[in-house]
């Protein structure tokens, strides 16, 4: 999922990087600070990162995410391909249901967390989170020689965030959106094309995302939403990283990295392991059942933290290394800081005390039960 941790603090020019066709209106909206994430561009910030965040649990916000790349398996082994990433049983999958999925190599390491859409009979979407998730489809494609076509579709995302979104849905689709339950899509008419509206988004705020499909009329259906949503406060927005640390939302390639395991990641729920249905990495993944580490919620003493740059260091009472943070944020509607830490099995159970080596200085920290926000 979406981390806007490391930013690019001046306008970005080159034509390596991809817009979205939300970017104009979204760049205009006062996007600042932007981040490349799957060789595309996303705003981090538009006014102070404490008023984006306090915006967004009060009201509604657009988010340019076409960033959140589409990876479209279309062919008779469409389904069979996408098993063979995830242990996730994908039988169980309901053809409305956005299916969260860990992906995995074959020793068992994760290589995303994508949320899988079923577009029609062997054809799917895998949204995925900053990597290049495509390449392996492809090369598992061509070693299994499966009938498929492996592609990214020109589809790009737009998030509908915060408590009034479903108010702004609801003008903008009629009621229909309200039965859309969470976690599934239906089409609905975006000005004569029927398109895929989701109830999900990297929040927990409730919402909405549009896989918008082409570039024609991104800026109109931009307007028409701020139009219609005027009176309920809409502005722009994007991923909030303070939202997402305090309600345990991981970042691939932060918070999951590709030597952890879906089980050291807090995944394991979504790993079918009584039997084979297909992945890889299922006989390795049946061995790492019992993680030595595994992610857990930490706060972090004292003021507002430094910016991270890299992992900060975890260590025990005693000064030994236990763990790490990969995310830390000021959870502002709680008053403390909140962290997101890989910590070893002898010191990850809640009210643990332990060190946070910050690279302003060490912190005192603890173990919590549960992150703030659930």
């Amino acid at each position: 999922m979406l981390d806007t941790n490391t930013t690019i603090v001046t306008t970005p020019v080159s034509v390596r990087l991809r817009r979205s066709p939300f970017w104009p209106r979204s760049h205009a909206a006062g996007g600042h600070n932007y981040t490349s994430y799957n060789h595309t561009l996303i705003a981090a910030d538009f006014k102070s990162p404490e008023e984006d965040y306090r915006h967004l649990k009060s009201a509604v916000q657009l988010w340019d995410v076409g960033c959140e790349r589409q990876i479209e398996l279309r062919g008779p082994d469409a389904k069979r391909l996408a098993q063979a990433a995830t242990p996730r049983d994908l039988d169980k999958m309901a053809d409305d249901q956005c299916f969260y999925i860990p992906t995995v190599d074959a020793k068992g390491g994760m290589t995303n967390d994508p949320v899988l859409i079923k577009v029609d009979e062997d054809h799917y979407w895998v949204s995925i989170a900053d990597s290049d998730l495509i390449l392996f489809f492809k090369g598992v494609a061509a070693a299994m020689r499966l009938d498929v076509c492996v592609d990214e579709a020109d589809v790009w995302p737009l998030g509908i965030q915060g408590p009034k979104a479903a108010e702004l849905a609801r003008r903008v689709w009629g009621d229909d959106v309200m039965n859309i339950r969470f976690f599934r899509h239906k089409r609905m008419d975006v000005n004569g094309v029927p398109m895929l509206l989701a109830r999900s988004g990297y929040s927990t705020q409730g919402g909405f995302e549009l896989y918008f499909e082409g570039r024609v009329g991104a800026s109109a259906l931009w307007d028409q939403l701020m139009a219609m949503g005027s009176d309920l406060d809409v502005q722009a927005g994007s991923p909030c990283q303070s939202e997402r640390v305090e309600s345990g939302m991981l970042s691939y390639l932060s918070d999951i990295t590709p030597d952890m395991t879906p089980f050291e990641a807090g995944l394991g729920k979504f790993c079918e392991m009584t039997r084979d249905v297909g992945c890889l990495g299922w006989r390795a993944l049946r061995e790492g059942q019992e993680p030595m580490r595994q992610i857990r919620p930490i706060e972090i003493s004292g003021g507002p933290l430094p910016p991270m740059r890299e992992f900060w260091r975890v260590v025990s009472e005693l000064g030994e290394p236990v763990g790490r943070i990969s995310s830390a944020c000021r959870a502002w509607s709680y008053d403390c800081n909140a962290a997101i830490g890989l910590i070893g099995r002898s010191h990850w159970q809640p009210g643990t005390k332990c060190t946070v080596e910050t690279s302003d200085g060490p912190r005192s920290a603890i173990v919590r039960e549960r992150f703030w926000n659930r």
